[in-house]
């Protein structure tokens, strides 16, 4: 709403401003229609400069808290949609309390964050607060709000004189859906992207130290800045050869160039350092980590590029703003072309490079796209250059420059409210994604604290909330933490490997997603899930030689069948399912999933005969069990089904499933 009256308040005052002007120019001026002035002038003082940052500041806040107020207000608590920022928080506490970079104590010391900049101004955050959701928000909320008053210095630069424009798009930015959502995450996007701003700024106002200073920072805010170091690269080796044809434009000096290599080279040495002193790797083990499980041999290349990038920038507002990245990237072309500099190159080459990285090396761009929002700013600012181009292109048609100004005001007001829109809509998903998170990975972690001693060991592959709040010992099945692993993860023999080492190092207890390793023959002590089994966390008690993970072939062939199913293509789910019975022959959940696909065929005996397989392998198996005696009691013998009630009960004393249907039976017996 604050937005919107100053979109009215602004578009009275240019108009009323233009029709002042056009009283005071002379008939003469007026007939003259062959120079016509198309740039709508606005450079503020140094007072309204005040205003302007004062209202980004503001109006960022109040926008990020809405989020946070709404989702309190819905769940009665304070939550994050991811898991990840517990891992920043774990390390940061440990760095306070241990004095170590360790992510259990003093005794796991790891490269294991992937932005340790992050993770330090955290840990200087918890010397004077204790709270780890209100430090984690702050931070978030600050960054942004930094990262507002950076995008409007990098936009004023860019649109000169033109500063009314500047300001429209940055009312963009700081109303876009994900830059608000990724702010009130806990993680470390919005520092990032302050970081990125900078950089662009110092590096376009040729300022060598803070252009260095944060060149450097950079690479310690994530691995993948080395797409924008690129970009930069690839910018100013234009600029330099095209300077010799030009004196506008600006180069660094020598001097420049000293001062940049030594700052920006030992910023980067020290981070490689670090890494390599922790790890033996000059990376986080993130990054490894990451690339080994997410491999382009598992991944497609095109489902990400058509629903992780293309679907990503399309929606919503994003379908109107990625036409002005386009007229902006065509008008660079073309400069190119007739050997012109065009300053928009970094802009233009960033977002590609970054979704060339992972294209390549990680097809996959997180949850909410959170590896490619680092170029949403870059993409709104170029969009707002070139609806700006092709606006003046309209005007200079018309000779016009009234039109210039109405039809730009006119495009930049209707992103303004889509945006808006969209904004209002994400609210309620980041609300939604902070209970996903709280149900399967907190209420977890306080499990596995109420229910193990202190001196257990926890194995699990999602390390954050489990690894923050229940205070145990970690083994980190992914990687992230235990680096010795990664080489390892896209072994056909993972499972065993993985269960040789725990065994090892003396694991207790597994705390697994059933999509990412699937523990069969064993029932688990607790699960996360209650109202949908998508990604539930079970926890296993760890008995080495008898607990049993299947291979990621089979649990990929068994996921497979299960989504067949939903698609009521039974037959093929089968075809699925019996190749996962030939991977691994000791599944007793392939069996039960068999069972099922059967039952839904209608097919009774192939039905009753892989339910019984499945408990020859399990005899203790709840799920199998309780699946039988419906079926008995379905086809009339009521006698075995309760002894196969009375089976699931003495495993499972309180499911209510078996003692409601074994109820029913004493209930007729009463009738009769």
């Amino acid at each position: 709403m604050i937005l919107q009256v100053e979109i009215i308040i602004l578009n009275i005052h240019l108009f009323s401003k233009n029709y002042r002007m056009s009283k005071k120019r002379s008939p003469e001026q007026k007939k003259q229609k062959d120079t016509v002035n198309l740039e709508l002038v606005f450079e503020p003082g140094k007072r309204e400069k005040g205003i302007i940052i004062s209202a980004i500041t503001v109006i960022s806040f109040f926008l990020a808290y809405y989020y946070l107020r709404n989702a309190l207000s819905i769940n009665g608590y304070f939550g994050f949609p991811l898991d990840d920022p517990w891992i920043h928080l774990t390390f940061a506490r440990n760095l306070v309390q241990y004095h170590s970079f360790s992510y259990f104590k003093n005794e796991m010391a790891t490269a294991g964050s992937t932005s340790p900049i992050y993770t330090f101004i955290l840990a200087a955050g918890f010397i004077f607060y204790n709270n780890e959701m209100i430090l984690s928000y702050a931070l978030g909320i600050l960054f942004f709000v930094f990262s507002g008053i950076a995008f409007y210095k990098l936009t004023s630069f860019e649109f000169g004189k033109e500063n009314y424009y500047a300001i429209l798009f940055t009312a963009v930015f700081v109303i876009d859906k994900w830059m608000n959502f990724i702010s009130v995450t806990g993680m470390e996007t919005t520092m990032y992207i302050f970081m990125l701003i900078s950089t662009a700024y110092f590096y376009k106002k040729r300022q060598a130290v803070p252009f260095a200073v944060f060149l450097g920072l950079i690479l310690w805010g994530r691995p993948d800045s080395v797409a924008f170091m690129a970009a930069l690269a690839a910018d100013y080796f234009l600029a330099y050869k095209f300077s010799k044809g030009s004196a506008d434009i600006k180069l660094f000096t020598k001097k420049d160039f000293i001062k940049i290599g030594i700052i920006a080279g030992s910023i980067a040495i020290i981070y490689l350092g670090f890494n390599l002193i922790l790890s033996g790797s000059l990376l986080p083990n993130t990054y490894s980590a990451k690339l080994a499980y997410y491999s382009p041999e598992f991944r497609s290349r095109v489902s990400f590029l058509k629903y992780e990038v293309w679907d990503y920038f399309t929606r919503g507002a994003y379908g109107l703003i990625i036409i002005g990245f386009f007229i902006s990237a065509a008008k660079m072309i073309f400069d190119l072309f007739k050997k012109k500099y065009n300053g928009n190159l970094l802009y233009v080459l960033f977002p590609l490079l970054l979704v060339f990285v992972y294209w390549y090396k990680l097809p996959y761009a997180h949850r909410f796209g959170r590896y490619l929002m680092p170029a949403i700013p870059f993409i709104i600012l170029l969009s707002g250059l070139g609806f700006r181009d092709l606006c003046k292109l309209a005007g200079n048609y018309m000779q016009s420059g009234k039109i210039t100004q109405v039809l730009m005001i006119g495009i930049s007001s209707v992103i303004i409210l889509y945006s808006f829109f969209n904004y209002k809509d994400n609210a309620q998903n980041y609300a939604e994604q902070c209970v996903y998170i709280h149900d399967r990975h907190v209420v977890t972690a306080n499990w596995i604290k109420e229910n193990t001693k202190p001196e257990d060991i926890i194995a699990t592959h999602d390390v954050g909330a489990i690894g923050f709040y229940c205070n145990r010992k970690i083994v980190d099945a992914a990687g992230l933490m235990n680096p010795e692993l990664i080489s390892k993860i896209n072994d056909d023999n993972y499972a065993s490997i993985m269960s040789d080492f725990m065994k090892k190092n003396n694991v207790n207890y597994l705390a697994f997603q059933r999509e990412w390793f699937r523990v069969v023959n064993q029932n688990p002590l607790y699960t996360s899930i209650n109202k949908e089994p998508i990604e539930g966390l079970d926890v296993y008690k760890f008995e080495p030689g008898k607990t049993h993970i299947i291979s990621r072939e089979t649990n990929s062939l068994i996921m497979t069948a299960q989504d067949m199913m939903a698609q009521r293509a039974y037959q093929q789910a089968i075809q699925y399912l019996l190749q996962a019975v030939k991977t691994d022959p000791q599944s007793s959940f392939t069996y039960l999933i068999l069972a099922f696909a059967y039952g839904a065929m209608k097919d009774g005996p192939n039905y009753e005969r892989n339910l019984l397989k499945a408990l020859e392998i399990f005899p203790d198996y709840k799920d199998a069990l309780f699946q039988y005696a419906n079926y008995c009691r379905q086809t009339g013998r009521n006698e075995d089904s309760k002894k196969y009630l009375e089976r699931v009960i003495k495993t499972d004393p309180e499911n209510k499933r078996a003692l409601d249907m074994l109820k029913t039976f004493s209930d007729t017996t009463k009738t009769k």
